[in-house]
């Protein structure tokens, strides 16, 4: 198929970081390296919207990402087609994609188009957010003074006894917050809303060893993402997310050409933060390819 059927034109803080032809019926968009065009920015889901060419033009879906996708400013519905129009922003974290049809050339912007590549060098670190506060904790509630709920499950001669309302309340102090917790059992299998006390416990269902050290945000936030930092576990781009998700700090990661087989991770760490060496060397030492050596070094 040949390009006649336009462009996608990718902006990043006002300058074009990358223009896509569109040469095939679906392009997807995410932030891992295995979707056709790679937004490699945190706010940026794995797996975050599809681009599909139709007999009616072409169109654009969200595919449940976690920050959304938003065409003219308004949020898109997830997994619904919405069109895409030539000129209407679409906003896909922090970046910009313009549709420009094969009809019109692709507009460039005034500030000079820069490569794609050193992007996530630009981003150099995601801020290690404060700890979040202690998630608040409530007694169970002790039945009221009325008569108990469950005379409602009753015959009607059974509704007046006083008697029965409160014997049948020792049965509902009982039984409403074990309800309550079959009510909302999956928030304690997600690891954004566990109990922190949990939180260690789903990491061993991947394998994950967390140490009672680290935040609480780090911990979670691991285990959210541990089945996809396992999936790239081996490759530069899981080693540096590894890092990132650990230390809050994106890292560079390059080939010694004088080394083969001897990559160097360089840190620039912000003043004011101090990292452990020993985490990072265990981090390192798990995650990289067996055979392979590496440098560190922290700036």
């Amino acid at each position: 198929m040949d390009t006649s059927r336009g462009q996608i034109i990718v902006q990043l803080q006002g300058a074009t970081v990358q223009t896509v032809d569109l040469t095939a019926d679906s392009l997807t968009i995410g932030r891992v390296p295995d979707n056709g065009l790679v937004l490699p920015i945190p706010p940026v889901s794995r797996h975050h919207a599809e681009l599909r060419l139709t007999a009616q033009g072409p169109v654009i879906i969200d595919l449940g990402s976690t920050n959304g996708t938003y065409v003219g400013g308004v949020r898109l519905v997830a997994h619904q087609e919405f069109p895409l129009i030539p000129g209407i922003p679409v906003q896909i974290g922090p970046f910009v994609l313009t549709y420009s049809p094969a009809a019109a050339p692709a507009v460039e912007p005034e500030a000079q188009p820069v490569s794609l590549a050193p992007v996530p060098e630009v981003e150099v670190a995601v801020e290690e957010r404060p700890p979040a506060p202690a998630r608040p904790t409530y007694p169970v509630p002790l039945p009221s003074v009325a008569p108990s709920r469950y005379l409602q499950y009753l015959p009607v001669i059974f509704h007046d006894g006083d008697f029965l309302g409160r014997f049948l309340q020792i049965f509902e102090g009982i039984w409403e917050p074990l309800e309550w917790r079959l009510d909302h059992l999956p928030m304690y299998f997600d690891p954004r809303t566990a109990p922190a006390s949990m939180v260690n416990w789903l990491g061993s269902w991947l394998g994950l060893e967390l140490d009672e050290r680290w935040p609480e945000e780090r911990r979670r936030r691991l285990v959210a993402e541990g089945m996809d930092l396992l999936r790239w576990r081996g490759t530069r781009y899981g080693l540096s997310r590894w890092i990132e998700t650990c230390t809050g700090i994106s890292p560079s990661i390059e080939e010694l050409p004088e080394q083969p087989f001897v990559f160097r991770v360089r840190l620039e760490v912000p003043p004011g933060r101090e990292l452990d060496p020993e985490l990072l060397t265990e981090l390192i030492e798990t995650h990289k390819p067996a055979h392979a050596g590496y440098v560190l070094e922290l700036v």
